[in-house]
């Protein structure tokens, strides 16, 4: 059992498991700071992809590279005005996208790559060097009371804040990009502990909360390899009788929906110990908002 796993890996100097419901919230000192960090090594990597890679296929199934940008270069903008920030995703304004099926979120995020669909990488590479600063800078004084506005969000349960997807998520969606570009062009993603371990972290504690609602007063393990990862306990607070293991990357491309669950455990990413049954709904309710 987990109890016993847990025991020994204190033995062999493994870390040792942490509660995923202490880990501090993001404090509004480390917006920016994580957000700057994030984008500089967003563009290090673009200033590395060779012509060709810009048109390689990605994770986001009807994006490519070139793609992907565009949906960051947007957000940059969105940053740097509130009226940037409203047009963008403003529901009349992408009403065409919704009668074809889309949901409000990929309507929105489809409408910022087709209006840069004939940028050059160069030109969208500008945009976000260019609109940089003015987007820490609008980070930092989104009026409050728009800050306090609750939407939904596709997928996602309950509402989330738009202070929170300015602060927290949208940095999160970037970091994520990131690894989507890489694996698209086989770069190495870049990691560090403090601060990819640290969105890491925050994306373990909005899991948490959504496990703990899920699992009936159960707890396990979540073991995330690699120089990003860490091990914590989510769920109830009794002792942990699961363990899911699996690499740091990986845990994110499930916690984001690139991949199923299903697809996770047939391709031999996850590694369950422990109650199975628990271990494998904890893995199936691995979402998270990005």
């Amino acid at each position: 059992m987990v109890q016993s796993l847990t025991a020994s890996s204190a033995l062999t100097g493994e870390p040792q498991p942490l509660k995923a419901s202490a880990i501090a919230r993001l404090d509004r000192d480390e917006v920016i700071p994580l957000a700057r960090l994030e984008l500089t090594r967003f563009l290090a990597l673009l200033d590395t992809l060779l012509p060709t890679d810009w048109e390689k296929p990605t994770e986001c199934s009807l994006w490519t590279v070139k793609d992907i940008v565009a949906h960051q270069a947007s957000h940059v903008l969105a940053l740097t005005h509130v009226s940037e920030f409203l047009d963008q995703f403003n529901p009349l304004n992408f009403r065409d996208y919704s009668r074809r099926g889309m949901n409000t979120l990929d309507a929105a995020n489809q409408r910022q790559v087709d209006k840069r669909a004939a940028w050059t990488p160069a030109q969208l590479i500008a945009e976000m060097r260019d609109n940089s600063e003015a987007s820490f800078i609008g980070r930092r004084r989104f009026p409050f009371l728009l800050r306090w506005m609750r939407v939904g969000a596709p997928g996602y349960d309950g509402l989330v804040s738009l202070g929170e997807l300015i602060d927290s998520i949208f940095t999160r969606d970037m970091w994520m990009h990131r690894l989507d570009i890489c694996r698209a062009t086989g770069h190495e993603m870049m990691q560090t502990a403090d601060h990819d371990g640290r969105i890491t972290a925050l994306v373990v504690r909005d899991l948490d909360r959504r496990l703990s609602a899920k699992l009936d007063g159960d707890s396990l393990i979540y073991r995330l390899t690699g120089k990003a990862g860490g091990v914590w306990v989510m769920g109830g607070i009794g002792s942990p009788s699961a363990e899911v293991s699996l690499d740091v990357l990986d845990f994110h491309r499930l916690a984001s929906g690139r991949i199923s669950s299903r697809q996770a455990v047939e391709d031999g990413l996850v590694k369950l110990d422990g109650d199975q049954a628990l271990g494998s709904l904890a893995v199936q309710n691995t979402l998270v908002l990005y």
